[in-house]
């Protein structure tokens, strides 16, 4: 398969660095479409949830493999009113995703990094195939 945005991008661009950059692009969608949606601790809604984001992420181009976990120990909102629910934060959100580009395969994680008390979004591994 060609790739047909590459005239797009710098001549200077090698296919390592674009696969990290088309990683960094899925990530940071992933988060910001999780944040702020009202949640329950209903089992139900929460694996709806990490099911229906997995599928939408694998829609994307080189996507191919996406997990999403949400630590359902930190979601509050049991539904005893109606005003008790919780929202998907950065806390909450744990998530693996395998991006493959041209012969570069890229391992990611989102995943709360309690000593620096933030998400952090970070390359686990990557893979040349020759």
């Amino acid at each position: 398969m060609t790739d047909k945005s590459k005239i797009h991008f710098s001549p200077d661009l090698n296919i390592r660095e674009r696969a990290c950059f088309e990683t960094g692009i899925k990530l940071g969608a992933l988060y910001h479409i999780l944040c702020g949606i009202p949640i329950s601790s209903d089992e139900d809604v929460i694996s709806s949830l990490e099911k229906g984001i997995e599928k939408s992420i694998s829609c994307q181009p080189y996507v191919k493999q996406i997990k999403i976990t949400l630590a359902r120990h930190l979601i509050n909102g049991k539904k005893s009113d109606e005003f008790d629910y919780d929202e998907i934060t950065g806390k909450i959100i744990r998530a693996q995703l395998i991006l493959e580009f041209e012969q570069v395969e890229i391992t990611a994680k989102i995943d709360w990094v309690e000593e620096l008390e933030y998400p952090l979004m970070f390359i686990e591994k990557i893979v040349e195939r020759k």
